[in-house]
């Protein structure tokens, strides 16, 4: 039995609890959604280099992703505020600066055969032109193919120049079967190659086209038809004059592959590169958990291992049928994980993607969301709505059974004093009795349950972990480290000629090449050994700093290994190919060989043919 001098106090606490009461069902709304907020601010600096990926979350959507990210790629080189660096190409270095080797290579022999078509040296231009030419089919065709254009209308040029009409008419008809706009002026031919020109290129756009059908192994690749997207293969052309067209596809993790293909089918085999199972590996990690923390710490490393500072993720979900993508894309910094663009939406298939994802695109590359307090902003779920909504149901529930442990304790108090009024003998004083104990017991139980269910749904609902889907962590994790990407010079552009000309149409948007990798910005600490940073006033205490210390210098390590594990594999597949050339050499050198004793046999069999056979009689005389 409870004494009367505890009523006071029930009566506070169940004050308290209708407050809390009151309260509750307020608190217990979910929150909404955090959004990305288009905002107004200053222009990105020179130095923000960006790298697009594509994640698809199933089957179905491995394709669109892949087109998604051209689109992507082809909006962030319009924006102007961000340099894009595709991902194909920051992660083959070796065969990047091959490729820009060769358009230097080409720009200088255009350079110097101007030089020398201007000194009326028209055979030493005709060698450099020329020279420019290979020099253009050997480097990056889905991004330069208006070079190459220009070399062979400059060799062209230069034959009739020297009194080659023939050769230069075939290449004329050459250079039109493969760009039907390129541009002839008339500075460098006569009336007579112009008219034969025009009448050249009516006839390229009246023919009959062909289709010629492209597919790629081991995965599908980004296929430039003369320098022009096609699409994401396997892809069928079905609008190419007959001639022999230059086709271009590259995908990330692969080596850039082209060749020259007549219609029909053709099959091009892209080479893995050592970076392409660290890719691999990171895209799986992401999509495995699109919508937690793993996500955004794949993709800080995948930026490192690219050289860049952004990295522009788009996971796309295909879903069953023609129905839309649903696409859930961010632009996030590498330094630190801030989100500085998060955007979900769904994107239409097939030829409509184009203008269906052009609002998308445009939200994610021309503002940058603010830090929150200077701390980065992050969006993803990790499971913490459900851990909130279980918090709050728990809350409730601990507030229902302390205010019915508070309501059992007044009855019992009420019985009490009842009990102390009536007869200590009769039936009715050991009834109060009875449930007075009962009552107590009831209180007792209630309040205890309800204190225990109320503290745990507090825990899950305002710990740490329990704060929604847009949560800014309480210390910025460090950059992974990586090497610095090599600076990229920039190339020398080949001299206009004398008449101005315009750009073919066909040719792609170019795309800026990876700069240096920049040093993190100055809000991040500079790098040094997780065990001697000082703890800043806000961390967690001593134990969990120190779990999280070591937790970074794993994931250091980690990193570490994986960059030697991508070199030794660089090296290993560099002296596979070094092998691979010596036996081929030695092949041809054992073919070349045969060849000659095949042929030295036949000459001597031809020799015993045609000498005059002797016969008895020819001895007898003789």
């Amino acid at each position: 039995m409870r004494p009367s001098s505890k009523r006071a106090l029930h009566a506070a606490l169940s004050g308290w609890l209708v407050g809390l009461l009151a309260v509750g069902p307020a608190a217990a709304q979910p929150s909404m959604p955090a959004r990305l907020m288009p905002r107004a601010l200053s222009a990105a600096t020179a130095d923000s280099t960006v790298t697009v990926v594509a994640i698809p979350l199933d089957a179905a959507a491995r394709t669109e992703a892949s087109r998604l990210a051209y689109l992507a790629e082809q909006e962030v080189a319009r924006s102007g505020r961000l340099r894009l660096v595709r991902l194909a190409d920051a992660l083959d270095a070796d065969g990047r600066r091959e490729r820009e080797a060769r358009a230097a290579e080409a720009a200088a022999a255009m350079k110097e055969g101007q030089r020398a078509y201007d000194e009326l040296d028209t055979q030493q231009a005709l060698q450099q032109f020329d020279k420019a030419v290979r020099a253009s089919e050997a480097g990056d065709l889905s991004l330069r193919f208006g070079d190459l254009s220009r070399a062979r209308v400059m060799k062209a040029a230069t034959q009739v120049a020297n009194g080659e009409g023939t050769a230069a008419q075939l290449e004329i008809r050459s250079v039109l079967a493969v760009d039907p706009r390129a541009q002839f002026s008339p500075n460098f031919f006569p009336p007579d190659e112009m008219a034969f020109v025009e009448k050249e290129r009516k006839a390229v756009l009246a023919a009959a086209k062909t289709s010629l059908s492209v597919r790629t192994e081991p995965v599908p690749a980004h296929v430039y038809v003369d320098g022009v997207f096609r699409g994401v293969s396997p892809v069928e052309v079905t609008d190419l004059p007959p001639a022999d067209h230059y086709v271009t596809v590259l995908a990330p993790g692969y080596a850039l592959t082209q060749r020259r293909a007549r219609e029909g089918d053709t099959t091009l085999t892209l080479p893995p590169l050592p970076a392409q199972k660290p890719l691999q590996t990171l895209t799986e990690t992401a999509a495995r958990k699109p919508e937690s923390a793993e996500r955004d710490r794949a993709l800080r490393e995948l930026g490192a291992l690219a050289g860049v500072s952004q990295v522009l993720a788009l996971l796309v979900r295909g879903g069953v049928g023609a129905a839309p993508l649903e696409v859930t894309a961010l632009r996030l910094d590498v330094a630190d994980g801030h989100n500085l663009a998060y955007a979900l939406g769904t994107v239409p298939r097939g030829a409509a993607m184009d203008a269906g994802s052009d609002e998308l695109l445009t939200r994610l590359v021309s503002a940058d969301a603010p830090r929150q307090g200077g701390k980065p902003v992050t969006h993803f779920a990790s499971g913490s709505a459900t851990r909130r909504t279980v918090g709050y149901v728990l809350m409730a529930t601990g507030v229902a059974l302390l205010a019915g442990g508070v309501y059992f304790g007044m009855e019992a108090s009420a019985k009490e004093d009842d009990f102390k009024r009536a007869e200590q003998n009769s039936p009715r004083a050991q009834d109060l009795k009875d449930t007075g104990k009962t009552y107590a017991l009831v209180a007792d139980v209630g309040i205890v349950t309800g204190l225990v269910a109320a503290g745990l749904g507090g825990y899950f609902a305002f710990a740490d972990g329990g704060g929604g889907g847009s949560k800014a962590p309480t210390r910025a994790e460090p950059a992974p480290r990586s090497e610095p990407a090599p600076q990229r010079e920039a190339l020398p552009m080949p001299p206009p000629p004398r008449a101005t000309t315009t750009k073919p149409q066909g040719e792609s948007l170019p795309m800026p090449p990876p700069p240096a990798r920049t040093p993190p910005p100055a809000r991040t600490p500079p790098p040094a050994p997780a065990a001697e940073e000082p703890p800043a006033p806000t961390q967690a205490p001593e134990g969990k700093r120190s779990s999280r210390q070591e937790e970074e210098r794993r994931r250091e390590e980690e990193l570490r290994k994986r960059r030697e594990e991508v070199e030794r594999q660089r090296r290993e597949l560099e002296e596979q190919r070094k092998q691979e050339e010596e036996a081929a050499e030695r092949k041809r050198e054992e073919e070349a060989k045969r060849k000659r004793e095949e042929e030295r046999r036949r000459r001597e069999e031809e020799e015993k043919k045609k000498r005059p056979a002797l016969d008895e009689d020819d001895l007898r005389n003789y």
